[in-house]
């Protein structure tokens, strides 16, 4: 992630470890982390400016749909990329042709004015970095906008590196340098907290009302890639999504759920409209049950939607705007609601009596609300994952056999704990 803490956008006038058990799963796990820093690159290759070349200012068009952001908007995974934005031969950007963007400029008869970068910060919509800064092709007479930003920020690249690496015994959502990462990210982005390098929502939103008073402006927000409980395949790692236990598959999610919440916040307070597309993704997700709409480990856009997922997020555009403003108006003080919303505190204990394993999350508190659900992820050395539910349970586990339980406790707003302990063989 870019260190712009020297230069941090001012507001516009107008804002106020266990190793694996043999050789074959080590040489998988070796495997799996090329792969997965490939995976990373693709949020986060050249992302500092040009040594060679300033980029040059935009000539914004007049009434234009200006669409900005990181790589879900400018259509990673939705080839082919526009000349000069490909990894080989430009910038890195990737603008690809079935992006959602391209979609909705035909769908609304607009002059498209596309602008977002693969790898973008949100620092990039105020500072030349690959390109020029994205917020300068924005002007008085610009009718639409559209942007996501924010997964860069909050270190979603890193996050994918530790969950598809993570070895057996172990799960990315207990590692806390990541978790905190990402958390503190989300609250710096919802403007809870501020954190270098990191602009906020807000201030963002703020600024495009300023340059473009009369556009109106949709925040897309990122689509849920997993199933809600998390689901398995054979390859590359048996009982895991494409390198993800199913544990870490809920832990994205679950951030997800949260920087949407962040983002429809903010866009609803400024008037803005918010769409988040994870709804119409339901069983296209990653091993779901139906043809996936995002691209996987192995694929170009490694994480990314591909171009059926764009089709879909086009949609969700269009039907926003085709709401009245009042409409996602009346949203506003649920998703305030959700990012106010402190998460509970998970507690349990566990007990080993011979083969059986006795669970309770009965200490756990949630201090703004109420606990609605507790589900029990128990990981073996196998890959393979048990699901529990209930604040207890009790489970089967051979007296020589070691495992990692995590307690994934959900609270009436919908927020989740996630609570990791190992119980080790007797």
């Amino acid at each position: 992630m870019l260190n712009h803490s020297h230069m941090s956008p001012a507001p516009s006038s107008a804002s106020s470890s266990a190793t694996p058990q043999d050789a074959r799963s080590w040489r998988r796990h070796t495997h799996l982390g090329a792969l997965a820093c490939a995976a990373a690159l693709v949020w986060t290759s050249a992302v500092s400016p040009s040594s060679s070349a300033t980029p040059l200012e935009p000539s914004p068009p007049a009434g234009a749909y200006v669409a900005l952001g990181d790589s879900y908007a400018s259509g990673v995974g939705a080839p082919p990329y526009a000349s000069g934005t490909d990894v080989q031969g430009g910038n890195g950007c990737k603008r690809g042709a079935g992006a959602y963007a391209h979609q909705v400029a035909d769908q609304t008869g607009k002059t498209l004015d596309f602008d977002a970068c693969a790898g973008a910060h949100t620092p990039d919509f105020y500072q030349p970095g690959k390109e020029a800064a994205q917020l300068n092709h924005l002007n008085s007479s610009t009718s639409l906008v559209t942007f996501s930003i924010g997964g860069n920020d909050a270190g979603f690249s890193t996050l994918f590196s530790k969950c598809v690496t993570a070895a057996p015994f172990t799960n990315c959502s207990s590692d806390k340098e990541v978790s905190e990462q990402v958390d503190g990210a989300i609250d710096a982005l919802a403007g809870k907290t501020t954190r270098a390098g990191i602009t906020s929502y807000d201030t963002i939103m703020t600024d495009i009302t300023a340059r473009a008073p009369s556009a109106t402006v949709v925040t897309v927000g990122y689509p849920r890639m997993f199933t809600p409980r998390g689901a398995g395949q054979i390859l590359p790692v048996p009982g895991r999504c494409e390198g993800v236990t199913k544990v870490d598959q809920r832990w994205i999610n679950a951030k997800t759920n949260e920087i949407n919440a962040a983002a429809s916040a903010a866009a609803q307070r400024h008037g803005h409209r918010f769409t988040d597309p994870s709804a119409s993704f339901a069983g296209h997700e990653l091993c779901g049950q139906q043809s996936s709409w995002f691209d996987g480990l192995v694929n170009d856009g490694r994480f990314h939607p591909n171009t059926n997922g764009h089709k879909a997020i086009a949609a969700s555009i269009m039907n926003v705007l085709k709401e009245q403003p009042a409409a996602a108006q009346a949203q506003l003080a649920a998703a305030q609601a959700q990012v106010d919303n402190t998460r509970p505190a998970g507690s349990f204990t566990l007990a080993r009596n011979g083969d059986q394993l006795a669970l309770d999350a009965s200490a756990s508190t949630d201090s703004d609300g109420t606990i609605t659900n507790i589900d029990w992820y128990i990981q073996r050395a196998d890959n393979t994952e048990e699901i529990l539910t209930g604040t207890q349970a009790t489970t089967t586990v051979p007296s020589d056999e070691q495992v990692v339980i995590t307690a994934v406790i959900t609270d009436n707003q919908g927020k989740e704990d996630f609570t990791t302990q190992t119980a080790p063989a007797s």
